[in-house]
């Protein structure tokens, strides 16, 4: 048995920053953790202070008293640190985060309660030193990419291990933890050779944002609404690694009456992207809006009227990608066309999944001419059951299921 109101001591290893432009599933299981009570201590990736830092103060992330501290707080009352590196040395910048974040826990956490250490970067130097040297009484390793399958020196922070590193890192915090969470079935597989407590726990959406879509369909953005209908929109990073450019213009040439719209940034170049980047710029149904807040994107859900997920097949998204966009595009009823990944096999019932170019390219066109109510309803539905709030909590059962030492 456990203690299902059980509140925790969660120390989170993050590889993408609190602040990042899109909601992460970090950010999503975090956030719900400190609005429920639990107290959340988030460690932001470590930051070079070179290029990178200084386009965050650009963007007005940085005050003063951040810059010194190095500390804020969200409104959830997560309590978020960002690592500066302050010097060229791994090994030396790994030892002070971990004493300072060692600092931060004794005086935000609470002794009282146990303490989760709760692992997504296996990429950050010396991740041994930090599991080893942090005090928690529960390791909770939780995969939500293929980190081995990233490009090299993609990182958008600061220097990472190379991909031997990566595995040999992975192997560690997988063994040594006692739940491992991973989020598509490839991860879970190819976890289950480390830990017999492997446990699949699949992204979600925000079913509550994006099911209000609705509400703003009179009321849609400037830039979305003189573009013609029918409309078939992206929202995401346009990496070059995940995002199939050929396949998106492949279907734009295809399909010369429909408006192509793409919401996004390049995220690990840490710039925007243009129509000349992704080698779109010659198709005049292809529009390009830049980055959109995420508090905001659901006002252009409510102008598309089909959504699709042009990823590549490769070892990073066939091995371990499974989009948080997938189910937001099914909280708004909007018909989604994706590609093969295992993934989505599950809902092959409410999605179009494609597995060359020409399905994808004919796949849209029947989305779009058979859409109907009956269709919406089915997706919404099964929206409604894959939710934030419901994996958070089965997250929780299993931490609260580990017995105490």
């Amino acid at each position: 048995m456990y203690d299902k109101n059980e509140r925790l001591n969660v120390i989170c290893l993050s590889n993408q920053l609190w602040d990042f432009p899109n909601w992460t599933n970090k950010r999503h299981v975090m956030s719900r953790l400190a609005a429920e009570g639990h107290n959340v201590l988030f460690i932001d990736p470590p930051i070079n202070t070179g290029r990178v830092f200084l386009k965050q103060i650009q963007k007005g992330l940085w005050g003063l008293t951040r810059i010194i501290s190095q500390v804020h707080k969200d409104p959830t009352k997560a309590v978020i640190y960002t690592p500066l590196n302050i010097v060229p040395s791994p090994e030396v910048t790994s030892s002070l985060h971990v004493g300072r974040i060692r600092k931060l826990a004794r005086k935000y956490l609470d002794k009282k309660l146990r303490t989760v250490l709760w692992v997504y970067h296996v990429q950050i130097p010396y991740l041994e030193r930090y599991i080893k040297n942090i005090e928690h009484d529960i390791l909770v390793y939780d995969c939500v990419d293929n980190y081995a399958g990233f490009p090299q020196n993609s990182s958008f922070y600061s220097s990472v291990v190379p991909k031997n590193k990566v595995l040999e890192q992975e192997k560690f915090v997988s063994e040594q933890a006692e739940l491992v969470f991973a989020s598509a079935p490839g991860l879970v597989e190819k976890l289950k050779q480390y830990n017999d407590k492997v446990y699949f726990t699949p992204n979600v959406g925000d079913y509550l944002k994006f099911s209000k879509t609705s509400e703003f369909k009179d009321n849609l953005p400037a830039d979305l609404e003189k573009i013609p209908r029918p409309r078939i929109g992206f929202t995401g990073a346009l990496d070059e690694y995940k995002f199939d450019a050929e396949l998106v213009g492949k279907a734009a040439q295809d399909h010369p009456d429909y408006s192509f719209i793409l919401i996004g940034q390049m995220a690990l170049k840490d710039r925007e992207a243009g129509l000349h980047d992704l080698g779109l710029s010659g198709l005049k149904n292809v529009y390009f809006l830049g980055h959109k807040p995420y508090q905001t994107v659901e006002k252009y859900f409510a102008g598309f009227d089909v959504y699709i997920i042009p990823y590549q097949l490769n070892d990073y998204t066939v091995g371990g990608c499974f989009p948080v966009k997938f189910h937001d595009a099914l909280s708004a009823g909007l018909p989604t066309v994706v590609t093969n990944l295992p993934a989505y096999r599950p809902f092959a019932d409410v999605a179009y999944i494609s597995e060359t170019y020409d399905d994808f390219s004919a796949n849209i066109k029947k989305a779009v001419e058979e859409d109907n109510e009956a269709k919406v309803n089915a997706r919404t539905e099964v929206a409604s059951k894959n939710t934030w709030e419901g994996k958070v909590e089965t997250m929780l059962r299993y931490i609260r299921s580990v017995k105490r030492n």
